[in-house]
């Protein structure tokens, strides 16, 4: 593997992060550590049984997934004074997708070994699993490119929305045609070396959440290095105490308006930059409650907090009494998560997105006010993946992968081929979908006679048998620029191998199509080159793929 480091801004940033970054100390208390020496060794602030209590949690929910023993040997150390972690986090998408999961976790476990060594003491390479979110359609399906370059989209059948949290919904044979995947992936990477240790890897199992196997995959391959995945129900105890503190904490000046003013004095921070902050806390969830019927935001209201649709609120004192009697109906939102996560945790940075900077910027009141920690915040690696194949195909375009990432996918070719001539089969097929089209609208008064619902649905029938035809000619014309047009066919597998979607690689496609071609030892190679403070987006050239000159 030879790799590139580009700069910083082959991707466009945020609004928020942008500002953030040209100017780290604008806002006051946010740390963005430049070397490790910026990342202050945190204080212990956890009791004894404190730590025996996360400890004998993470064993025990960890074991149950056979780990590595190098995963064992990690929480155990939390039961030391002084032991800390680094931790990154994200919604647990089917298949482990995007890339960027593996991106971050790889990150996490670098970082924590830069601090262990600075610090020498251990410090956990951990990985926070929001298996309390809910939006199903972020997470219920993954992209990968089939044999005509194009993007295949595999996903749950029956699952397209829901407010249930990720850890309760239990995948099943029956209901999401698991096999069925299993088949079409199996299908797409025929012939990879590895394919079947990629499928049993990445691929849900019959009565599986979709948080656990997430959790299980990550584990699985990130396990030999001592990553530590964890999902919130395993510490949820200790979860909805420290939620509990922060809703109902008052302060000697605003009363219960403290945290109100909190959230409001970090917005203000976020818009002195000229910008609008990523998350109005105004509007915001800060918290969720979690019942039979699913996941019911708390946003700001009243005389506290209120229900989405609800006359009446809560304070904030009878919302942390409420969290306390049932610890295990609550979780918090993304403004909330953090201060919940070092309140319970024995963090010393955060590893995280431009996205996730732009609002943790606005967090620092929030922080003070809570007692909690000012966590630095470390930008995540961030990297492409770029196979032989699609390297060979940017050398016939005359292009390097900076230059189409640069383009947005979208570069100006010179000497670009024009399209040979469409075969004739395709324009007869149009034809004789607008002919058919055309004949089926004529008949509507004569079907009108007999029932004029059917009559004023006939020209949607007819839209829609034109369009499933056009539908055909599309996929027929993509085939032949594939088979024809040279740069066209080089284009599409640069396109969707480097930019799918008009999106960068990481966000769009996931890890099993490179892991069924290289195996585990994928992960391990990519890490040797992923730095504690990455400086810039990397380009990895895999095996045979030739190291573009600087």
């Amino acid at each position: 593997m030879n790799v590139r480091t580009l700069a910083p801004d082959v991707f466009e940033a945020s609004g928020v992060a942008r500002a953030v970054l040209a100017a780290p100390n604008a806002v006051p208390g946010l740390v963005i550590p430049a070397s490790l020496a910026e990342i202050p060794e945190p204080e212990e602030r956890f009791a004894p049984e404190e730590r025996a209590e996360l400890a004998e949690a993470l064993e025990r929910h960890a074991s149950t997934l056979a780990p590595h023993v190098a995963v064992l040997d990690a929480v155990r150390s939390l039961r030391e004074p002084g032991v800390c972690a680094v931790i990154a986090g994200q919604q647990p998408g089917f298949l482990a997708s995007p890339l960027y999961n593996l991106h971050k976790a790889l990150h996490v476990v670098r970082l924590a070994r830069a601090l262990a060594q600075a610090w020498e003491r251990p410090v956990v390479p951990m990985f926070w699993n929001h298996a309390d979110d809910h939006d199903l359609a972020e997470v219920n399906h993954a992209f990968v490119a089939n044999e005509n370059f194009d993007l295949q989209k595999i996903g749950l059948s029956s699952m397209s929305s829901g407010r249930q949290p990720f850890s309760r919904v239990v995948l099943s044979e029956d209901k999401h045609r698991l096999s069925a995947i299993r088949a079409t992936l199996a299908q797409l990477h025929r012939g990879e070396p590895h394919v079947d240790e990629a499928l049993e890897l990445f691929c849900p199992r019959d009565g599986e959440t979709l948080a656990r196997a997430f959790t299980r995959s990550m584990t699985e391959l990130l396990g030999p290095l001592g990553l530590v995945v964890l999902e919130p129900d395993w510490i949820r105890p200790s979860l909805s105490r420290a939620l509990a503190d922060l809703v109902g904490r008052p302060s000697a000046q605003d009363g219960e308006r403290g945290l109100e003013a909190a959230l409001s004095a970090g917005a203000a921070a976020v818009r002195a930059l000229g910008v609008e902050p990523q998350i109005d806390p105004a509007t915001a969830a800060l918290l969720y409650r979690v019942d039979e019927r699913g996941r019911s935001a708390l946003r700001l209201g009243g005389d506290g907090l209120r229900y989405d649709g609800e006359e009446g609120s809560r304070t904030r004192a009878e919302l942390a009494a409420l969290i306390v009697q049932e610890p295990d109906g609550w979780s918090p939102a993304a403004l909330t998560r953090p201060l919940v996560q070092d309140a319970c945790l024995p963090i010393a940075a955060y590893v995280g997105g431009l996205g996730e900077l732009a609002y943790h910027a606005q967090l620092i009141p929030l922080r003070d006010f809570a007692g909690a920690p000012r966590t630095p915040f470390v930008p995540r690696f961030s990297c492409t993946l770029i196979e032989p194949e699609v390297a060979a195909s940017l050398a016939t375009l005359g292009l390097t992968a900076e230059e189409f990432l640069r383009a947005r996918g979208a570069p100006a070719l010179e000497n670009d081929e024009s399209s040979p001539e469409a075969p004739a089969v395709i324009e007869a097929l149009r034809g004789i979908a607008a002919r058919a089209a055309r004949e089926i609208v004529e008949q509507r008064a004569a079907l009108a006679e007999l029932d004029a619902g059917l009559a004023a649905s006939l020209k949607r029938t007819a839209d829609q048998v034109e369009g499933l035809v056009e539908k055909v000619c599309e996929k027929a014309e993509r085939v032949h620029q594939n088979r024809s047009g040279k740069g066209r066919r080089h284009l599409r597998r640069v396109a969707h191998a480097l930019h799918p979607r008009e999106l960068p690689q990481e966000r769009v496609l996931g890890p099993l199509p490179f892991v069924a071609r290289h195996g585990k030892r994928l992960v391990d190679e990519l890490f040797t080159h992923v730095p504690a403070l990455p400086q810039g987006h990397v380009l990895a050239f895999l095996d045979g793929a030739p190291e573009e000159s600087q």
